[in-house]
């Protein structure tokens, strides 16, 4: 770490690695510095899965990287691919196994000569120098570091380097500035999932279904409204949902649940972080029981895990070149200078209140997102990708996704192998070529492509 790298990525997540394995197969010296102990960030320590969405109808829109993860689980039975959305809010749904995808990291970041890590490292600072970052100041348990780079990617999950540049950045929706829920992914053993089938079919109006699946296919379940309602009125959840939403693990009789909220809580602010934990965790033991208690197959259930940490919707997003917006979404924009595609729809769980509430269009869509989204306005040698690109509160409800999140590190690895290469500035970068190599190297830059 002692050398000045090509490219640095801040955060090993579902955007970084991908970032990280783009830039180093095309040449590049890259860092990466992550503050957990393994990989993966949200679909490992946090546990979210499955991956959403790689096809817009029967098109798939995101591949390259991604797609190669997921080959990859697949060859291990720790995926069952693209199956359908059973519930019906995007055309697939591609089950994982969270902790197989952690090993799997390790064993794609080992393959790649290229490619320094140091973990358990948290970002404490950053060295500044005409528009230039030059350096980022690294602290743990060994003290303190500085690891110096000469293209930098924001991969956190939550604008740090965003923040400590000193780049405008937005949290929340207006008028209020409240984020979207937090969520505590755990999953539950010991179901009989026949029975679970058998109920849905027998009260096909207290779910909301995809008349195109079959309820023997694979179970995404959001729904049983009336006993989440039951169980409220009886004193026996308190939590502020109005559903249960869950899927099917890869073990059979196990489902991961996707049902606690934490509402008015900020991501970014450590004593806020702790209270979302605590109260998580209370409402983990709750939803337990209420399943014990009210939902037909779940009477012999049973806690089989818990997500590490907590699941963060949204925290700061970058003001940045272009802002991608809630119309972006619903008209399915393309770009000129687009580097990912998404057919997610703005799915927004209410920051105050128990509703789901999504944009449902007539039935599929997809828009892209542009590169100048993942460009501050001041900074001349950092991306940022994943969940703080810059977008409203409305489009980051469709463009958080893990799908759409991967391809955008791919895209930034490609990009900041391309500025070092020809010596030109990020902002300055021919999108055009950069499309070319993106779709050379397998990944779907925009929906002309698809």
């Amino acid at each position: 770490m002692k050398d000045t790298f090509d490219v640095v990525i801040c955060g090993g997540g579902t955007s970084g690695i991908p970032a990280a394995l783009a830039a180093a197969r095309n040449g590049m010296r890259v860092a990466i510095i992550e503050k957990n102990s393994c990989f993966g960030g949200a679909n490992t320590v946090a546990m979210v899965s499955p991956l959403m969405t790689f096809h817009d109808g029967d098109k798939q829109v995101v591949k390259g990287i991604a797609q190669e993860i997921v080959d990859r689980l697949m060859e291990r039975n720790a995926s069952l691919g693209h199956v359908k959305d059973s519930i019906g809010m995007v055309a697939t749904i591609t089950p994982i196994d969270s902790q197989a995808l952690k090993l799997l990291y390790f064993e794609m970041l080992a393959e790649e000569p290229n490619i320094s890590v140091l973990l358990n490292s948290t970002i404490s600072g950053i060295t500044v120098e005409s528009n230039l970052i030059k350096a980022v100041k690294i602290s743990g348990k060994y003290g303190k570091m500085t690891v110096s780079g000469k293209t930098f990617i924001d991969a956190t999950g939550d604008g740090d380097i965003v923040s400590l540049a000193k780049e405008g950045f937005v949290i929340g929706r207006n008028p209020d500035g409240l984020p979207q829920p937090m969520s505590l992914m755990f999953k539950v053993g010991g179901i009989d999932m026949e029975k679970v089938r058998n109920y849905i079919r027998q009260n096909p109006e207290q779910f909301i279904w995809n008349r195109d699946c079959d309820v023997d296919d694979y179970l995404a379940v959001s729904g049983f409204f009336g006993l989440v309602k039951e169980a409220q009125k009886n004193g026996d959840l308190s939590i502020p949902r109005d559903r249960v939403l869950f899927f099917e693990g890869m073990i059979e009789g196990e489902v991961l649940v996707n049902m606690t909220r934490v509402i008015k809580l900020f991501g970014i602010d450590a004593h806020d972080l702790t209270k979302a934990e605590f109260e998580a965790h209370k409402q983990v033991n709750e939803i337990v029981k209420f399943f014990k208690d009210y939902i037909p197959g779940f009477e012999n259930c049973y806690l089989s895990s818990v997500a590490s940490e907590i699941g963060i919707r949204e925290s700061r997003r970058l003001n940045g070149v272009y802002t991608l917006t809630a119309n972006d979404v619903i008209d399915n924009r393309e770009f000129d200078d687009s580097v990912a595609v998404c057919a997610f729809p703005i799915d927004i769980h209410s920051p105050i209140g128990k509703e789901l509430n999504w944009t449902q269009k007539e039935r599929f869509g997809c828009f892209d997102v542009s590169y100048r989204t993942m460009l501050p306005k001041k900074i001349k040698n950092l991306l940022v990708v994943g969940r703080c690109i810059s977008a409203t509160h409305e489009a980051l409800a469709a463009a958080r996704i893990s799908a759409t999140a991967m391809a955008l590190g791919q895209a930034a690895g490609v990009a900041s192998a391309m500025s070092l290469k020809e010596k030109v500035a990020l902002h300055d970068l021919d999108t055009c070529e950069l499309q070319e190599n993106l779709a050379n190297q397998g990944a779907i830059p925009g929906k002309k492509w698809v």
